[in-house]
This record gives C-alpha cells, structure tokens and sequence, in this order.
C-alpha cells in the first residue's frame, strides 16, 4: 500500500487532539521522510535503524510497518514546540513493540547497540557541533553502516524555517528581519528556533569529511525530488510561500537546469551519505 496523506490524516488525527494545522506539518513532514529512507531500508543487510530527531515518532512508526523485520530507534531531546504532543510516542509504543524512543541528546548518549542505518531529516541544522555529530554517529555505526543526512544547504542564502534570505551572514540576517523572527517564532511556538539554527554550508562539511579521509558523497538526485515536492506538496508549497511559486517558475522554464547545473549555484538542500 502507498502511503498517502488522507491515510495518515484519518490515523493520527486524533493523535493531534484534531489539530489539522498542525498535523499537515508532522504528516508532509513525515510522507517526504519515508519516501527518502525507504529506498535504504530496502536492503535486507540493514537490521537495525535510528533515526536522530524523530520528533512525533510518526515516520519511524510507518516505516516499521513496511519493514516489521528491522528494529528502530528514535532518539530526540524533546526541547521545541515541535513535541507539544508528546504521548503520540507513548501510544505508537505500546502498540509498536519493534519501535523504541530515547529522550536524550544524541551527542551525550551512551549506548553499547550499533545501528546499520542512521539518519536525520531535517536535523542537522540544528546541531550546534555538526563535526561531533557526525563523530558520534560514526561510532554508532556497524561495520558497512551508513549515516544519511537531510538538510538545508546554506551555501545558497536561504533560510527555509523561516523562509528568508541569508544577507551575508546570521548576525546581519538577524539585525535585518529580528521583528519578523520573533513573530514567526510565537506563531509557531518554537521559541529559540532562530537562536539554535546552524547555517554551516556543505562546503564547510565537506572540508571536515575530507580532512577525516572519510568515505561519502552527496546524492545530486535529491534536487529533482524537491522540486517534485514543490509540485505535488501543496501544504509545503503553502509553507515555502514566494520561494516555491519561485522554484515552480525555475522548473517551468528549465531556469534550474541552467542556475544549478550550469552555472554551479548551490542547491539549497542537500543529501549527505557518509559510509563507515
């Protein structure tokens, strides 16, 4: 069965306390995640999986569903606004023995258990030490076990959070739209979602990958998903605002195929594969 948001949205909505607004962002959210990892978890070598922020428990409750065979791990601190329903994870447990969730950062976690697959959707750039991350995931990892990371890239000067322009740097950013920043935070009600935000680029990751002689690369195919998620995402569209009618009119015209392959302009998301 493929997964759809009409299915999602009639089991978890009263997860939600019937939140429609809310669950529209957790739902998308999570449809986009478990179509990216499932084509890692096709692999019959991969056992167990973590995934690093896993938030409402939702897509790590799915995935085990299409593979009830391999046993996963949310690992997630619980500190944002993004956790303002926290019992979804104590009612997918109970009735999900093969899913376990541990609150805890996941650079001060202790754990003996190795994982073949970890991976993080939209967390990395919220990660103050990204180079101990990775460090930490590196040494969760089996033998042959891959990290793969989802992340906005900000070597292209955009902020998809809060759907702004990077003017040079974070601190110039902030003086620029500082009163914007704090409503849109108490609109969302993720105070401090500015303050925590990293906007290292894939440059600077990149570096740090090489000087480690670490074994990785960047799968270029996820620009053309996330313009397909422009196109067939209506709520994200919704939530990119001028950005996505932008990227639509890019795609029309084959203005992409010139700024990002052309012209080598960084994409501004990025798919990182990190092989141990």
């Amino acid at each position: 069965m493929n997964l759809t948001y009409k299915y999602l949205k009639k089991k978890y909505l009263s997860f939600f306390d019937y939140d429609i607004e809310y669950l529209n962002f957790v739902v998308t959210d999570a449809l986009f995640g478990y179509s990216q990892i499932s084509k890692y978890l096709k692999d019959k070598k991969i056992k167990r999986v973590c995934e690093v922020g896993s938030g409402t428990g939702i897509l790590l409750n799915e995935l085990q569903n299409k593979y009830p065979k391999k046993k996963f791990v949310g690992i997630d601190p619980g500190e944002s606004g993004y956790h303002n329903y926290r019992d979804t994870l104590t009612k997918i447990g109970k009735k999900n023995k093969n899913i376990s969730f541990i609150k805890k950062n996941i650079t001060s976690l202790n754990t003996p258990k190795k994982f073949d697959l970890i991976f993080s959707i939209n967390v990395f750039e919220h990660v103050k030490d990204q180079k101990k991350y990775i460090n930490k995931t590196l040494s969760m990892l089996n033998k042959n076990g891959k990290i793969v990371i989802f992340s906005p890239n900000y070597d292209f000067p955009y902020e998809p959070h809060f759907v702004i322009p990077i003017i040079i740097n974070k601190k110039i950013t902030e003086f620029f739209f500082k009163d914007y920043l704090i409503r849109h935070e108490k609109k969302t009600k993720e105070i401090g979602l500015w303050k925590g935000l990293n906007i290292s680029g894939k440059r600077e990751i990149e570096k740090f990958l090489l000087k480690k002689k670490l074994k990785y690369f960047f799968d270029k195919s996820i620009k053309d998903q996330m313009f397909e998620r422009v196109t067939k995402d209506k709520i994200f569209e919704k939530r990119q605002g001028l950005a996505a009618k932008l990227t639509k009119i890019f795609r029309f015209f084959f203005l992409d195929k010139l700024i990002f392959d052309i012209l080598k302009i960084p994409f501004p998301y990025m798919e990182l594969v990190i092989k141990k």
